[in-house]
């Protein structure tokens, strides 16, 4: 055979093996002529688009749009076929039940001899399914990593809640030890003080992420004093800065507004977070607060800098991320639940502005809050540094001491602490205290005695504090209502005052606030009535006074025989009687020990731990016999 004959053989093997493959690639296949109009489709086309050849035979394949591409997408795809004679990228079209799919698509142009173009070959795979898989693989991972963040947010949290709890509850235990000297009190109070604040602000900062997840975080446009929102800022900024021995400047870049309209709480919050954040991770040099006002942006910019540990710069882009601190053992040795950030960008933005970083690991970090302020008037421009200076210079007044009041009080809450709670703090100022412990034993009692002031909970069983609030009022109360409530959602505060209530104090009670509250509804009392205390004279000086020392003592074995019996008996009224009597009278006659343990007696017999009662009986029977 000639080599003529085996080339014509060939060539027409390839045509024939070219037809059968057309239809057995797995690939669609569609030949279309230059207009371009379809010519052929083989079954793979059918079997991805859902278009048969007597479909679409005759049409210009520009029915497989998907709509998802401009039309400039088109126009570089036609003018690269042109010139290069292929196209190779992928494509979203749709299919005929309307279901889109995305094509890794090849385009040849089909040419003769000549190098004359007569037509296209365009061959394509179905990518939707290793799309899907692709995107799936990705939210497994970003699933996973979320998880894991969380994960070790919860695991954190466990830590940062039960490392205060264990101060709390442990210092409040040796509070029941009636050997605890007044100084060791007062320190164990103010521990407790000082980890219950630590606890409630990471409860906030729990409780604000949460809402800004749901989309439920609220912010309020109020006229606000911007020396005055700045004052308060500094002056605790200071104060745990010098805690720290670090040195804390503040400048002001003029012009600097006197009035802005922000929501001053949510302000404050973003620039203690990164106020607090500065001092946290600085452990030498300086932390700097700088304001400035953009009147062109009509944005107040408050920047805060610091000669801190820095941050890695492939580390500031999660900076701002829920869960996120920059290095885990950030978190164990600073602690923190790390949404505070997250939660001052979120806010800063709700406020018209945002935050910024720059910072540099070993140098230092420089945080910038932006925040929109309203117009602001020419006239309302301060120049005068020093002038600003003064003006934002204004401590809080706190009212600490109890006001001297009268007035009967009926305390509405159906949790006994906080029954107890309030009723201390109201008989501090002399006032007499009722208890009702739901909505309709209030309603009861308000409509049987005569108060001057209700303290209503709001959320209690049977009835809640909406509910009575407004049963008083249409039953004829005139009296002041203030609702007392752990709920400071703006909705429910206009609830309850559109129920009737006159005020909105949130829990836990802030005492300057509940104290100033109380004097602005109920009048002064007595001014001179006595503080109780210890009489101060001296005994030997006065011989009436050691006569009735004398026969104090004299009556002592008595007394002490009396409670030995009584304990004996398990009798626990005479017990604390006779402890009772002890106490007010033992300092009186020089026995300040006698009384206190005395009054550690009255404690327990109160508590019920009859052990540690045996324990003082002991103590005060030394304590007797050393005074004689």
């Amino acid at each position: 055979m000639s080599a003529d004959t085996l080339d014509d053989t060939a060539e027409l093997c390839l045509i024939r093996s070219a037809g059968e493959l057309f239809h057995l690639v797995r690939d669609g296949v569609l030949i279309t002529d230059v207009t371009p109009r379809i010519i052929a489709v083989n079954s793979a086309f059918t079997r991805i688009t859902g278009y048969a050849e007597c479909d679409v035979k005759g049409l210009n394949p520009n029915f497989l749009k998907s709509g998802r591409h401009a039309p400039d997408f088109y126009r570089r795809l036609w003018q690269k076929l042109i010139e290069d004679g292929h196209w190779h990228g992928e494509i979203w079209n749709r299919r005929k039940n309307g279901e889109e799919y995305l094509a890794l698509l090849t385009i040849r142009a089909i040419r003769n001899a000549q190098g004359e173009g007569f037509g296209y070959l365009g061959v394509f795979g179905d990518q939707s399914q290793a799309k899907r898989e692709q995107e799936l693989e990705a939210a497994k991972h970003a699933a996973e990593d979320a998880a894991r963040a969380k994960a070790q947010f919860l695991a954190n949290m466990s830590h940062e809640i039960r490392t205060p709890l264990t101060a709390i509850i442990g210092f409040a235990e040796t509070m029941i030890d009636s050997r605890q000297t007044l100084a060791e009190r007062a320190q164990a109070v103010d521990i407790i003080i000082h980890n219950g604040r630590h606890l409630q602000s990471l409860l906030n900062d729990i409780l604000d992420f949460s809402k800004i997840q749901a989309k439920r975080i609220e912010v309020e446009d109020l006229e606000t004093s911007l020396p005055d929102l700045l004052a308060g800022v500094v002056e605790v900024a200071r104060a745990q800065a010098e805690e720290k021995k670090l040195e804390f400047g503040v400048h002001f870049m003029p012009p600097l507004p006197l009035t802005i309209h922000t929501d001053p709480t949510r302000a404050r919050q973003i620039l203690m977070n990164l106020l607090n954040n500065a001092i946290k991770f600085t452990d030498t040099g300086a932390v700097r607060l700088i304001v400035s006002f953009s009147p062109e942006q009509e944005q107040l910019h408050v920047a805060v800098q610091d000669t801190g540990c820095g941050i890695e710069e492939s580390q500031l882009m999660s900076l701002f991320e829920p869960f996120a601190q920059e290095d885990r053992s950030i978190s164990r040795r600073f602690g923190g639940t790390g949404l505070g950030l997250s939660i001052s960008k979120e806010l800063a933005e709700n406020l018209g502005g945002g935050i910024r970083v720059t910072s540099f690991a070993g140098i230092g970090s420089v945080f910038v809050a932006m925040l929109a302020t309203g117009r602001v008037a020419a006239a309302d421009l301060s120049w005068d540094i020093r002038a600003f200076n003064q003006s934002s210079q204004v401590s809080p007044v706190r009212t600490v001491r109890p006001p001297t009041l009268s007035g009967r009080i009926l305390v509405v809450d159906d949790n006994r602490a906080n029954q107890e709670l309030i009723s201390l703090y109201l008989r501090r100022c002399g006032l007499a205290a009722e208890i009702a412990g739901n909505g309709q034993e209030a309603v009861e009692m308000a409509q049987q005695s005569v108060f001057d002031l209700v303290l209503m909970d709001m959320r209690m069983p049977v009835m809640g504090g909406l509910d009575a609030t407004e049963i008083l009022r249409l039953t004829g109360f005139s009296q002041p209502i203030v609702a007392l409530s752990a709920n400071i959602d703006r909705p429910d505060i206009e609830a309850a005052l559109a129920a009737g209530c006159d005020a909105y104090l949130p829990k836990p009670i802030h005492l300057d606030t509940f104290y100033q509250m109380l004097a602005r509804y109920l009048p002064n009392g007595e001014t001179n009535r006595m503080t109780p205390g210890l009489i101060d004279c001296r005994v030997g000086e006065d011989p009436e006074l050691e006569r009735l020392r004398a026969e104090f003592l004299a009556e002592l074995p008595v007394k002490m025989a009396k409670l030995r019996t009584a304990f004996a008996a398990g009798d626990q009224e005479t017990l604390r009687s006779q402890a009772h009597q002890i106490k007010g009278v033992g300092a009186n006659f020089g026995m300040p020990e006698l009384t206190r343990l005395a009054g550690a007696m009255e404690f327990q017999l109160l508590r019920g731990d009859l052990g540690e009662v045996a324990c003082l009986l002991d103590d005060m029977e030394r304590s007797w016999q050393s005074s004689l």
